[in-house]
């Protein structure tokens, strides 16, 4: 298994995170970092990770706390670089994101993905993430008790 881990993204390691992109054909599904990173600046509770194996960034992560209620955090984004895909590193940061989320007092996570998204839809179910029957934006919101 990888030796994956998610570190706050800072003035570090920011620019190998924007440097990070999904493949061609899974654009339209997650925001470029910079964005999300801007976002993260916009929104001052929200927490950008990098998702590191080893020394080397392979993915990003963006978290929310919820607003009105402590135990729950949404994962609004989640992604790993094309060149590190089908590697095992995407479960492994879920993983690495689920274990941020216990150790922060979290007892929910949210998420959510687009319907045609099949490759995200089939590793967030196998890490255990169930439909609510929410549709936020078009998206299925899923979610999964920590």
């Amino acid at each position: 298994m990888p030796e994956v881990r998610i570190e706050p993204v800072t003035v570090d390691n920011y620019i190998a995170v924007i440097d990070l992109r999904v493949g061609e054909d899974q654009r339209e599904f997650v925001a470029p970092n910079v964005r999300s990173l801007a976002d993260a600046w916009a929104y001052p509770t929200a927490r950008p990770y990098a998702i590191v194996d080893g020394a080397e960034p392979v993915g990003f992560t963006l978290l929310y706390p919820s607003p009105d209620d402590s135990r729950t955090v949404t994962v609004v984004r989640f992604m790993i670089d094309h060149r590190f895909q089908g590697r095992g590193l995407g479960g492994a940061g879920l993983e690495a994101v689920l274990a941020r989320a216990r150790a922060d007092g979290c007892q929910r996570v949210r998420l959510s993905v687009a319907p045609h998204n099949e490759v995200a839809r089939r590793l967030y179910a196998s890490a255990g993430f169930r439909e609510t029957g929410e549709i936020d934006e078009g998206e299925i919101m899923l979610a999964l008790e920590v």
